[in-house]
């Protein structure tokens, strides 16, 4: 029986090393399983640490930007519904036709007056003040002797 003891007990210490070469594959890809974890945690980090820091970037550069124009947009609109509104208000089909009216009456009495101005015999207006002046220039001459 000690033979048979004893073949047992070298069946037990091979199975117990044939045990131990698959703990240390195991160990060895469990060990590699766990590095390539590492990296991949560590790539998530820095690929976090970039998508933070953009999106930093983008909450104190752009945001304000983007609301800057944002309300500057909203501002124009705001006037733009205010001009528009007042257009309405004034009514600017019926103030143009007042003054095309305006300017065709005074287009027309401006003529009127252009006839007349026309009509004028400048020749005899200017024959009349001639003599005016020379029937006055004795009488001037005549008071200021009398002084």
């Amino acid at each position: 029986m000690s033979q048979n003891k004893q073949i047992q007990e070298e069946q037990h210490y091979l199975k117990q090393e044939e045990h131990n070469k698959e703990m240390a594959v195991t160990e060895k890809a469990q060990l590699k399983y766990q590095k390539l974890a590492f990296l991949m945690s560590t790539l998530s980090a820095i690929f976090m640490l970039a998508v933070l820091i953009i999106v930093i970037y983008l909450a104190n550069y752009v945001v304000p930007k983007v609301d800057t124009i944002y309300t500057r947009s909203m501002t124009s609109l705001k006037n733009m519904e205010t001009i528009t509104q007042e257009l309405n208000e004034a009514h600017l089909g019926e103030t143009v036709r007042n003054i095309n009216n305006l300017t065709l009456n005074a287009t027309g009495d401006l003529s009127k007056a252009m006839e007349k101005l026309n009509s004028i015999d400048l020749e005899t207006l200017n024959d009349s003040i001639q003599s005016l002046h020379d029937i006055i220039e004795p009488l001037a001459k005549m008071f200021n002797v009398l002084r």
